[in-house]
């Protein structure tokens, strides 16, 4: 006859203690995850009564193909995001408007900046360049 032992299948729990660098690493999760739900809600709370604050700066002026670019940034500095923001560039020579183009952003975010370039057929360096944003509509 053989000799069996009766085998026992059914699941057993084994029990251990955590770890420091699990118990660290949570404590620094949760911690990271409560800063940014704070600030979230931080921004939602003093944001709303903010408005855009947009500039507009020229970065350089390069020749292209056909005629020269002029790259520019648009700045908001302000605490809401605007849409649809134009920004004219016109050359002049004196009073007169040697040429004008206008570029429109589709939205410029809040604390952030967009570049964008104008094409001019007239080197812009033998006149007098300038540029702004026109206006905004709030999303």
């Amino acid at each position: 006859m053989t000799d069996s032992k009766p085998t026992d299948k059914r699941a057993h729990t084994v029990l251990r203690k955590a770890h420091w660098i699990e118990w660290t690493t949570g404590l620094i999760c949760a911690l990271l995850v409560t800063a940014m739900i704070l600030l979230i809600a931080y921004h939602a709370v003093t944001g709303s009564d903010g408005k855009p604050d947009i500039a507009a700066i020229v970065l350089r002026q390069e020749s292209a193909s056909g005629g020269y670019q002029v790259f520019f940034e648009v700045e908001n500095k302000g605490m809401r995001t605007a849409a649809a923001v134009p920004v004219i560039a016109r050359l002049m020579e004196g009073e007169k408007v040697v040429e004008i183009h206008e570029v429109t952003f589709d939205y410029v975010p809040a604390q952030s900046s967009a570049t964008g370039a104008f094409l001019f057929k007239a080197n812009p360096s033998g006149y007098r360049l300038e540029i702004r944003a026109a206006g905004y509509i709030d999303p």
